[in-house]
């Protein structure tokens, strides 16, 4: 995630199918933000008329409402927190990843400072959402992949490591995991692959629900439960699917 990015049709995805999927009377969400430093080397973040789409409004219209305010005022995820767009006891954790700005050398020194700083953040974030049942993280890019397979890279705080989703877990956790699709493969052997990925590394008796949110820039959620909560979680995301939110919506899979 990054500052630039809040209000965009992506975050009316991310907070319509968690408030949805998780209603406050039976769950505490954590998010995890993974807020990286803003770029400017693209144009992601402009897809806003959303907000003017009469069918989305008919899905979420405070959610729609508070983005609204979110891209009128400033573009950051605080003003997204500030906005109360998921229920008043979740809780945020939003400590930038951007250890690379002064340790910003390839020296062996400054690797072992991104990883020991990386570390530590990890381990605040888990302690800060440690009364949590529901943890969503939004990294930046998604998953790791294999040019970023390093914590002491530069670029390695717009991932989330399977290893981090593991801790976050916690084998009896709810994992919701933003990640982004490329046009390396079609779609659907991606969702495979990364929800086949997620259970060998995270829990083996854990199922993992992968869904995508298509519009614009496609994005898929990669819902992560213990094998007592997959029916419920199954029945839950087609409710989901085929309400007035399901809009931009499908490539189910399951693994």
């Amino acid at each position: 995630m990054q500052n630039r990015y809040a209000g965009d049709i992506g975050d009316f995805g991310k907070f319509v199918l968690l408030k949805k999927l998780f209603p406050a009377s039976a769950n505490t969400i954590g998010v995890i933000w993974y807020l990286f430093p803003d770029e400017s080397h693209n144009g992601d973040g402009r897809h806003i008329e959303y907000i003017n789409n009469p069918q989305y409004s008919q899905c979420d219209k405070n959610i729609i409402n508070g983005l609204a305010n979110v891209i009128k005022s400033k573009r950051a995820v605080a003003s997204l927190e500030a906005e109360n767009l998921l229920p008043k006891n979740t809780i945020y954790y939003s400590n930038p990843l951007d250890f690379h700005i002064n340790y910003n050398r390839q020296t062996k020194a400054h690797k072992e400072k991104r990883i020991q700083l990386r570390k530590q953040w990890l381990n605040d974030a888990i302690e800060s959402t440690k009364d949590c049942n529901v943890m969503f993280l939004d990294p930046d890019n998604g998953l790791e992949i294999k040019f970023v397979s390093k914590l002491s890279q530069i670029k390695s705080g717009k991932f989330a490591y399977y290893f981090e989703v593991k801790e976050f877990f916690n084998n009896q956790k709810t994992c919701v995991i933003y990640h982004h699709l490329n046009r390396n493969s079609t779609h659907n052997m991606q969702m495979q692959y990364r929800a086949t990925q997620l259970r060998n590394m995270v829990n083996y008796d854990s199922v993992v629900f992968g869904i995508r949110f298509y519009p614009y820039s496609p994005r898929a959620y990669f819902i992560l439960v213990t094998k007592n909560k997959a029916c419920e979680m199954r029945q839950k995301i087609k409710t989901f699917l085929s309400s007035p939110c399901g809009i931009g919506w499908d490539s189910y899979h399951e693994a």
